[in-house]
């Protein structure tokens, strides 16, 4: 089975590019959200892919759910997750000594890889066993464990696995004789009692290998390239040498490995490492989920409905990013993206929110297609399948094209794969050259995307763009396009969003009055002041 896919899917997913990433700030996310590095580097490949089939998105929120509300369960996945990396860890051991056809080691980790597949098997079906479960997937790898957990073969593997380590772990030290070539390279290995207890030495083993290593580093400034390929000969040259006496050894095991491995070879391990990326992904999401209601943060699980295409509803939504950075005061808005409104063009003032609020809107519908939660109190419809944005870029980037010039062609990639499925999202686009012509380009932007039937969030500073709306309604396309606002109040930015017109006005003199340029501020500043005499 598939943990991030539902039974009978075609398992489609839209990778969203790069700059889009970027731009919805989801790696800063994933670093709030992740434990470790390694984490980090799985969470940032799986974000990056959207399911598009909202089967899939209702199986990825049912194992969430039951990780959210099950703290008993989610800790005990986690602890699952080392065991399953150790599996993985013993499979590429086995793969590398294998090339090296060493035998031994190669039977080793074979065997250690169904002792460890053994032990994970029976730990996640007793912990799935002990959970209440609602959601398909978790109850499938329920049901699975136990069937296979459940076996005569598995019962006996478990077995023979126990009594042939135990056989194995009676050789628990060696002492051996060395004989070394001038170079220091070994020659042979000249005697090797083995030991059934570990073996004390007065050197350690660091201590050792610097004096070995010294030796032949002087070795080969005398000698030069000769004595440098003996060095390049030194790679594991005691594991080379006394491989082939504990193969002699334990020559009476080998056959029995050999067997017992045979004998087991329909239990498969690699649907269990198979899910460890995705146990990351659903384990480290219910965690942060815990931390943010633990911290007052409202969140919801989405009510995914195939009813209504092109809906999207969202109730006291916030960006997420707002708890990511710890802020108290959280401002919520509602939002919804209908057939029937679908073009939006923001206005207001500097720093009034209008890039929080379209970012938030993009993380919105990239967690709701991911199966998670959103920041919101209630959410409702359908996600969008991919997501475009132009947002600001690096100037330095624009260097071969000029500003305009590297708009013109992130622009043109946006149109051309954009369509009634995709939300876009533009912020200040256009915002380097004249209003006249910004005007011009950004009407002819949104025409055409009126066409394909596209969300679209246009954030800009260009007034006169909104104030054209009735013209573009009378465009093709089902949608009207919508003026919204960031609310000004009392010269203060509320960061409340409100449908209306833009005030270019009260948006200049909020900027003036915050650093002290109006008339009356900058007269009183310029006053001279009163002297008593």
């Amino acid at each position: 089975m598939d943990i991030l896919f539902a039974e009978g899917s075609e398992k489609k997913t839209v990778t969203l590019p790069e700059q889009t990433l970027k731009d919805l700030a989801v790696e800063d996310l994933i670093r709030g959200i992740a434990m470790n590095q390694e984490e980090r580097a799985i969470l940032k490949e799986m974000w990056a892919k959207v399911p598009v089939d909202p089967k899939d998105i209702r199986f990825r929120q049912e194992i969430f759910h039951d990780l959210q509300v099950n703290t008993n369960l989610r800790d005990s996945l986690y602890e699952s997750l080392s065991m399953i990396k150790t599996m993985k860890e013993y499979a590429g051991a086995k793969h590398a000594v294998s090339d090296k056809d060493n035998a031994l080691y190669t039977l080793v980790s074979d065997l250690r890889s169904l002792s460890a597949y053994v032990n994970t098997s029976r730990y996640l079906c007793e912990k799935l066993s002990d959970a209440e479960l609602r959601a398909p997937g978790l109850l499938q790898l329920r049901d699975e464990l136990k069937t296979i957990t459940g076996t005569k073969e598995f019962e006996e593997a478990g077995t023979d696995i126990n009594k042939m380590l135990e056989d194995l772990s009676t050789v628990q030290g060696a002492i051996i004789g060395v004989n070394f070539e001038p170079d220091l390279t070994i020659k042979e290995i000249s005697a090797i009692e083995f030991l059934p207890y570990p073996t004390r030495s007065r050197y350690k083993f660091a201590e050792l290998a610097t004096f070995i290593t010294s030796l032949a580093s002087a070795g080969q400034n005398a000698q030069g390239a000769g004595s440098r390929a003996a060095v390049q000969r030194m790679t594991d040259p005691l594991l080379v040498a006394i491989a082939p006496k504990l193969e002699k050894h334990l020559k009476r095991h080998f056959a029995e490995i050999q067997r017992l491995l045979s004998k087991y070879t329909r239990l498969d391990s690699h649907f269990i490492t198979e899910m460890y990326e995705g146990l990351t992904f659903y384990l480290s999401a219910a965690r942060y989920a815990e931390r943010l209601t633990e911290k007052g943060y409202e969140i919801c699980i989405p009510k995914i409905d195939e009813s209504r295409s092109g809906f999207l509803e969202a109730k006291d939504f916030y960006n997420i990013r707002m708890a990511l950075i710890g802020e108290k005061n959280v401002v919520k808005n509602d939002f919804t993206f209908s057939r029937e409104e679908r073009l939006f063009i923001l206005t207001g003032p500097n720093r009034g929110g209008k890039t929080i609020l379209e970012q938030g809107l993009g993380l919105l519908s990239l967690m709701t297609s991911l199966g998670l939660f959103v920041t919101a109190s209630s959410c409702c419809g359908l996600p969008f399948k991919n997501i475009l944005t132009h947002f600001p870029i690096d100037e330095n980037l624009t260097i071969n094209y000029g500003r305009l010039g590297e708009e013109a062609i992130r622009i043109r990639a946006i149109v051309q794969e954009a369509d009634e499925d995709t939300l876009v999202l533009f912020n200040e686009t256009y915002s380097t050259t004249s209003e006249t012509d910004a005007l011009y380009l950004s009407q002819d932007l949104l025409h055409i995307l009126k066409d394909r039937g596209s969300a679209v969030i246009f954030n800009t500073h260009i007034h006169e763009l909104a104030r054209g709306i009735e013209a573009m309604d009378a465009w093709e396309g089902k949608s009207r396009v919508v003026s919204l606002v960031m609310e000004i109040k009392d010269n203060v930015n509320t960061f409340k969003l409100k449908r209306s017109a833009p005030d270019t006005s009260s948006y200049a003199r909020n900027i003036a009055m915050k650093y002290g340029i109006t008339y009356e501020q900058m007269k009183e500043a310029s006053a001279p002041s009163e002297t008593s005499t």
